[in-house]
């Protein structure tokens, strides 16, 4: 009797980085032998609608790169997945990663952990917990606004889904939505060049959420919009999106000294669908991060929302190894030089959902997250798209602290990311919930006391 041969596996989306000579143009690495000879032998489908990206060497590698005259180059492709350590095997092949699907650290329903009666509950949060104003006067902005301190000259880049601007055209049925008056800070440019500030479907205007709130902190900070969010393809934002946005980024400082600051409230909910993201510490996007810290930007990182602070909802997408302390601040998010943020309620309850570390990727930052900024209020949201009940998630917690850091960075022009990163842990206000395992970091972060110590 015969046997019909099992069909092949489904090709996967993959990042390929390649060493080749300095010598050649990343945009004319698809008319090298190299590569026509890897697609021919491993049936690899070169992306050739994404443009190769040059990465900088791991920053113990860099002169060996130099002295041998290498660079890095990364291309996007289809991959059999039989395939991989065959391909990675080659040797002018660097690195092969899965272009794993991202997403932002939102959620509908939140919880927060509370010590009540000498027990941790639970409480599920269906309405907000307070207001942007409240938010504002909690953490004393208002005071380090009347010592004339606003975001004024600082450029915050929201990487993210994508923003509706008011000084663009918007696409797919959308309303320009940042900045909203009174806010003085405009969004004046991004990435992709052709139509940064047109769109924020990308993940449902999560984008247009963390740039009002970046501005309800710091109102005359000015937006950059870099949307890795890809409309037209399957899964629309990959880790190849913001290996390719970083890289703009990261040219676009080194010329213009902007953006300051890189917000990004986004990571992965499960390290299955993208181990090199969540455990490599040479990978694609940990090197692009690496590169834009050494360029001096500042950067935060939102935990993620897989901590096991309360139940798990049975339509969680975190995954079953991604949750609670050590599995669930996953790759860059927890890297140890970024400001990783954890959330907690206006009231000071940690929210439980909170991503507890240590961090995934090596060295493991047992410290992770450094410490919780304030979600689950009434900012961009609730409005009339009815998406979401409140700004919410260690999304929201981020987007209020990349505007502190913006107003830091402004009475201070030239803060490192060490010292502000120094300045928010040293002078946070403890969180003493049980719960937390670690969740909370060094506390709420208390911007006026942070000021004060500049």
């Amino acid at each position: 009797m015969a046997y019909a041969e099992e069909p092949p596996p489904p090709s996967i989306r993959a990042l390929i980085r390649l060493r080749v000579p300095r010598s050649v143009e990343p945009r004319e690495l698809f008319r090298l032998d190299l590569l026509q000879r890897l697609a021919r032998a491993y049936r690899i489908e070169f992306d050739h609608t994404y443009a190769p990206v040059p990465i900088r060497p791991p920053r113990a590698a860099q002169q060996e790169f130099l002295e041998k005259d290498l660079q890095l180059v990364v291309v996007r492709a289809r991959v059999d997945p039989r395939d991989l350590a065959s391909l990675q095997a080659e040797p002018a092949v660097d690195r092969v990663s899965r272009d794993a699907p991202l997403q932002p650290f939102e959620r509908r329903h939140a919880v927060a952990a509370a010590e009540r009666g000498g027990r941790v509950e639970c409480a599920s949060a269906e309405q907000p917990t307070g207001t942007v104003r409240q938010v504002v006067r909690d953490l004393g902005v208002d005071h380090i606004w009347s010592g004339g301190h606003t975001g004024r000259g600082i450029v915050v880049g929201v990487v993210d889904g994508g923003i509706t601007a008011y000084s663009r055209p918007t696409q797919f049925g959308g309303w320009p939505a940042i900045p909203e008056a009174p806010a003085l800070g405009e969004v004046i440019g991004g990435w992709p060049a052709a139509d940064w500030g047109t769109t924020a479907e990308g993940w449902g205007q999560h984008g247009n959420m963390i740039a009002f709130d970046v501005q309800a902190m710091a109102p005359e900070a000015d937006i950059w919009d870099i949307r890795i969010w890809e409309p037209d393809v399957t899964f629309p934002a990959l880790v190849s999106n913001a290996v390719a946005a970083y890289r703009a980024v990261i040219d676009h400082h080194r010329v213009h000294g902007v953006p300051h600051v890189l917000v990004n409230a986004w990571g992965l909910y499960d390290a299955d669908n993208g181990p090199e993201y969540a455990f490599d510490p040479e990978s694609d996007m940990a090197l692009e991060l690496e590169h834009a810290l050494d360029e001096g930007i500042l950067v935060l990182f939102a935990a993620g929302n897989c901590g096991d602070g309360c139940p798990f909802p049975g339509d969680t997408p975190c995954g079953l190894g991604s949750r609670g302390p050590a599995g669930s601040i996953l790759g860059p998010n927890g890297h140890p030089q970024v400001m990783s943020v954890g959330a907690a309620t206006i009231h000071g309850e940690w929210c439980g959902y909170t991503s507890q570390g240590p961090a995934t990727l090596p060295p493991n930052d047992p410290d992770k997250p450094d410490f919780c900024s304030i979600s689950q209020f009434a900012g961009f949201f609730p409005n009339d798209s009815g998406l979401r009940p409140y700004d919410g998630g260690t999304s929201a917690a981020t987007g209020i602290a990349g505007g502190i850091v913006a107003l830091l960075k402004q009475a201070r022009p030239d803060l490192t990311q060490e010292e502000c990163k120094w300045l928010l842990t040293s002078t946070a206000r403890p969180i003493r919930t049980p719960a937390a395992h670690g969740g909370a970091g060094a506390g709420l972060i208390n911007p006026l006391q942070a000021y004060r110590t500049l």
